[in-house]
């Protein structure tokens, strides 16, 4: 499912960028087109231009000597750049010129005109070898009478040329961005699906893992069930041990479900903390004589140690679960006789609150592991305690809920330490 989606996303991509490369690039190609175009015809504008100013007198000078018109010089005596000069009267006829006038390339009949109704203008030509021309048609008064033309123009081939050089890059430079984007679109393709595809691996995997601690659960209830149920006259008292194993396995289940619960609305963020200013310290006290009984029944010593007062913001009854999962987790894996110490202490602009226990310890290869869901250490004492492998999971949500940090440092046999560094309010 994710190639496939992988693919669109490229495609779709490169059919975005695909797009806006056309759009640029025909934008980009009528800009210089008109750029070029408007260069030549401001040329050839000026030229004819200073051409006619000098021509009238030559013209008048030529009348007062009686000399013909076709003897007339039209344009400068050097031409640089391919310039040609012609002077045409009304009929299209070549009165006079540059030698390099091409009579192929002068300008149409109707451009004449409209220039000598007095109303200059440009007009497009080829040449006798097929060469693209660009003429502009001005009026020139005549002392014989009526008027003549003015033509100056040239060959715009070398425009014509930069211009096909130009769709050239730009054909072959978008060409050559799309296949780039299309093994660009598809690496950040398939690394924007990463997230997503990790995010569906872990929802199934924690899908599986919950179908699998609930089952366990059900089975029991349901095997302790129908043995009352083959015994339908015994008492309750006589059926104590199948009683109390659906009680025990219902508290459990319970208990998993709401851990459940707690991590979808997590990961949904559907739950909002309420936070209000703290006294940390007599929460702490106080989960500590909470604890205490707990810890007593399994004969453990449990050490509380206040370093001073310490005030957070935070949301109490998050806080206070907080605690009771660590403690809990403390007393869980820690051997009668043991040892279990709560203390909390403000370290510059936080408060840190360590849970220190004489347990078992966890090896150092999982300890990177220990805040996954429904990881644990000790899977078969786990089991025995009644842990899910979530309590680590909804404390690591508690402590980055309320901005702080949360490790843990452990070492085989000589217990463990979770550390929760918590901001001073």
């Amino acid at each position: 499912m994710f190639a496939s989606t992988r693919w669109r996303l490229t495609l779709w991509f490169v059919a975005v960028l695909a797009l806006i490369l056309s759009v640029i690039g025909v934008a980009v190609f009528f800009t210089a087109r008109a750029v070029l175009l408007d260069a030549v015809d401001d040329s050839l504008r000026d030229r004819a231009t200073t051409e006619v100013r000098s021509l009238a007198p030559r013209l008048l000078e030529q009348r007062q000597r009686q000399q013909p018109l076709r003897d007339i010089i039209v344009g400068p005596t050097f031409t640089a750049g391919g310039y040609f000069y012609a002077l045409v009267n009304r009929d299209g006829d070549l009165v006079g010129g540059t030698p390099n006038v091409d009579p192929e390339g002068l300008a149409s009949q109707e451009a004449i005109d409209k220039a000598a109704a007095g109303e200059p203008t440009f007009d497009n030509t080829d040449s006798s070898t097929g060469e693209d021309l660009r003429v502009y048609v001005v009026p020139v008064e005549s002392p014989w009478g009526g008027r003549v033309v003015l033509e100056v123009g040239r060959s715009i081939e070398p425009e014509q040329e930069a211009l096909r050089r130009l769709v050239f890059i730009l054909g072959g430079g978008g060409g050559v961005g799309l296949v780039l984007a299309l093994v660009a679109g598809f690496f950040l393709a398939g690394r924007a699906l990463r997230p997503i595809s990790d995010a569906m691996d872990r929802q199934q995997a924690f899908v599986a893992d919950a179908s699998h601690e609930l089952r366990t659960p059900l089975s029991l209830i349901r095997a302790n069930a129908e043995l009352l149920q083959r015994h339908p006259r015994k008492t309750v008292g006589a059926s104590k041990g199948a009683v109390d194993d659906i009680i025990s396995e219902t508290d459990r289940l319970s208990t998993l479900v709401s851990q459940l619960l707690t991590l979808a609305k997590a990961d949904a963020e559907a739950t909002t903390f309420v936070f209000t200013e703290i006294a940390l310290h007599d929460l702490v006290e106080d989960v500590g004589k909470q604890v205490g009984v707990l810890a007593d029944r399994k004969g453990l010593q449990l050490d509380v140690r206040l370093d001073g007062p310490a005030r957070v913001r935070g949301d109490e009854v998050r806080l206070r679960e907080l605690l009771l999962i660590l403690l809990d987790n403390a007393i869980k894996f820690t051997d009668a006789a043991g040892t279990v110490a709560l203390t909390l202490a403000v370290d510059g602009g936080k408060a840190v609150v360590q849970v220190r226990d004489s347990g078992r310890g966890i090896p150092p290869d999982m300890l990177p592991h220990v805040f996954d869901r429904f990881y644990r250490a000790d899977k078969a004492r786990s089991r025995e305690e009644g842990g899910a492998g979530l309590g680590l999971a909804i404390a690591k949500w508690i402590v980055e809920g309320h901005r702080g940090s949360i490790r843990v440092d452990s070492y085989p046999g000589m217990g463990t330490t979770v550390t929760v560094e918590l901001p001073v309010h």
